[in-house]
Order: structure tokens, then C-alpha cells, then sequence
């Protein structure tokens, strides 16, 4: 298990995650939902490029699930009334199982992405707005002749961004799929709900109780769970200069991983000496992104626009097997000899 340590934003908590992300961003939560009740798990600060390296490791496995879960609802989430569903509740987030649930966060990787774009002045994108006709945000800069870059439609680029946060989710929930197999579980992924349904902002379930706001339209947009897990938008900041600042600091900051005072973990042996060199964003580059930002949020009343701040793309259960099932009405390949020794190796 790596903590994989790239040239990008190096978040606070970087602790053996085994799922690459894209500029290191580490966008994504991972909720489940059991017996014992409703938690997420926040890994620490690493202290090391890889964690656990040989067997002897093994027992810091079980030391950072201990330490890094946290508690969100005492109860198992419901997500719909049961008699909504019936014929999906039957199996489905029943006494026993557990429910994985990646909860990705759109803005930050968004703004990242954007402090990229336009990190050389003059060469940003002319994002432009083709579901209000205009420029988004950016026609000063344009006229003036310091943005040079190419024009690429609001709807389109905001398509790229969503495809390149979910692809974290999915492998966070291939590895549990992995694992539960090597111990002889049962695993199925989901997508039998939608993700606003699991956060919580709509009228089926209180789900895992985010905050959400309305939008220009009149649609609930997921956006955190206070204390937990807060998008970089309003209301969590007063603006999106705000929140754009936050997240600048956080990855520049005093004491942040691109800053000359960082004593946690680095991708290079001598950090110290590369960083002087690393290239800075300008103002007028910041002051663009800024602009285009609150463009969005203030024309649209959120941010992102043609997707939810905060979802839940993809879910996985784990739970044992019904081997007497298996064993009347499906092949006998169909069932590991793993998953036939589940219960005596892992419950005896």
C-alpha cells in the first residue's frame, strides 16, 4: 500500500491511500454505513512514501482504521423507505452488510485544474458560457488582448472535469472489491440510487445528512457536511474569491506542501532545493480564475454548473454469501473455495 506522492497538490492527509488522483488532489471521502453505524474514514498525515512495507506493517492497517474513522450518524443510513424499493431492499443495506460510499467533492480538483490552465499569463482558456451565450466571466481580459488561449464551451470542460474526479470513486471501490474477495466476502456495486438521495437533500431520506443549496433554477445542489467535509464554495465561504484564497493557501501557504517550510512527506529527495524554482501563479492569472469562478457561481448560483457540487457516483456492499443459494440454483464455479471457507477461517 503507496501513498502516492506526485508534482500536485499534496492535501494535509495523504496517509497510505492506494488510489491515484489526478494532480494529487485527494478529492474524494470514503463514508460506509453498517450495524455500528454511519462513519468516514480520513487517513493521517503520512509519514513515509510507502507506509506498510513488509508484514510487519500489517497491524498499522487496523491502527489507521482505528484512528481515522469518524462518526457521522449513530444509526445505519436508510436512503429511501423500503416501501418505495421493494424490490431492491430485499438484499440491499440489510442487518450485516456494509455499504461503501466515495463522496467526491467537484471544487477542488476544479480549481486546481483551473490555477494549471491559466498558470502562464495570456495562454488561459476563453471558457465561454454556451448555456447563456457570453463569455464566462472573462470578456475584459479577452478585449484587452492577455487572453490568448483557446475557446472551449463551459459544458464541455465541465464534462472533462467530471470524468476526471470520478475516476478516484471507482477505484477506491475496485480495491474493496478486490479485498472482499481475497477474504471470501460477497460484493456488489451499486448505482440504484442517485447521489442527492444518498447525501440527504431530498425529501426520501435525511441519508447522510449534507447541506445542500438552491440554485438559479430551483435545484438542491449538494455542497458538504458541515465540519466533515466542505466543498471550496459558498456557503462554506462568504465567495469564490474566498474559497479560491483558501485553497491557494493550502497548498502554498505557511507550513503547506509547496511552501519552503514543509516538513511533511515530498515527492523529491530534496525538496528544500526544488522548491524555490517551483513556478508561482501571477495575480493576473489568480485574479482570472477568480473572475471566471464567481462568474459561475454568481450566474448560476452554483459551482460547478452542469453537475452537483458533492456526489456519490458509485456505492458497494459487502456481506456473506448465501452459500445454500449458490449451492441450489447456481454452477459450483460460480462460488469460490474462498468464499466456501469465509466463515470458518475468518468467524470460528
Amino acid at each position: 500500500m503507496t501513498c502516492p506522492l506526485t508534482p500536485g497538490v499534496i492535501y494535509s492527509k495523504v496517509g497510505c491511500r492506494a488510489t491515484p488522483y489526478a494532480c494529487n488532489v485527494h478529492n474524494v471521502k470514503l463514508f460506509f454505513t453498517n450495524d455500528n453505524g454511519t462513519f468516514v474514514y480520513d487517513p493521517q498525515t503520512a509519514t513515509k512514501a510507502v507506509e506498510i512495507e513488509t508484514e510487519a506493517d500489517w497491524d498499522r492497517i487496523m491502527a489507521y482504521y482505528q484512528e481515522s474513522c469518524i462518526r457521522v450518524l449513530e444509526e445505519r443510513v436508510e436512503f429511501v423507505p423500503k416501501s418505495l424499493l421493494r424490490a431492491q431492499h430485499w438484499n440491499t443495506n440489510q442487518p450485516g452488510t456494509t455499504v461503501f460510499m466515495p463522496v467526491v467533492d467537484q471544487t477542488a480538483e476544479y480549481i486546481d485544474f483551473l490555477l494549471g490552465v491559466f498558470d502562464y499569463e495570456g495562454y488561459g482558456y476563453h471558457l465561454f458560457d454556451d448555456m447563456k451565450g457570453q463569455s464566462a466571466g472573462l470578456q475584459s481580459w479577452i478585449d484587452s488582448g492577455k487572453l490568448k488561449g483557446p475557446k472551449v464551451d463551459l459544458s464541455s470542460f465541465e464534462f472533462t472535469m467530471l470524468q476526471l474526479n470520478l475516476a478516484p470513486a471507482y477505484m477506491i471501490l475496485e480495491n474493496i472489491h478486490l479485498v472482499a474477495e481475497a477474504m471470501g466476502l460477497g460484493s456488489v456495486v451499486f448505482g440504484g440510487y442517485t447521489g442527492t438521495v444518498m447525501l440527504g437533500v431530498t425529501p426520501l431520506s435525511k441519508g447522510l445528512g449534507f447541506r445542500s443549496v438552491t440554485d438559479k433554477d430551483g435545484k438542491p445542489n449538494p455542497v458538504g457536511l458541515d465540519g466533515v467535509f466542505e466543498a471550496y464554495c459558498p456557503p462554506y465561504y462568504r465567495s469564490m474569491d474566498e474559497a479560491i484564497d483558501a485553497f491557494v493557501d493550502r497548498k502554498f501557504g505557511s507550513g503547506a506542501p509547496y511552501s519552503a517550510d514543509y516538513k511533511g512527506v515530498a515527492p523529491f529527495k530534496d525538496w528544500p532545493g526544488i522548491q524555490p524554482h517551483y513556478h508561482h501563479i501571477s495575480k493576473a492569472s489568480l485574479d482570472q480564475v477568480k473572475a471566471f469562478c464567481s462568474y459561475v457561481y454568481e450566474t448560476h448560483g452554483r459551482f460547478p454548473v452542469t453537475f452537483d457540487t458533492m456526489l456519490i457516483p458509485i456505492w458497494l456492499q459487502v456481506h456473506h454469501l448465501d452459500l445454500d443459494f449458490y449451492e441450489k440454483y447456481y454452477p459450483r464455479e460460480m462460488v469460490t473455495e474462498v468464499q466456501r471457507r469465509h466463515m470458518e477461517g475468518w468467524h470460528k
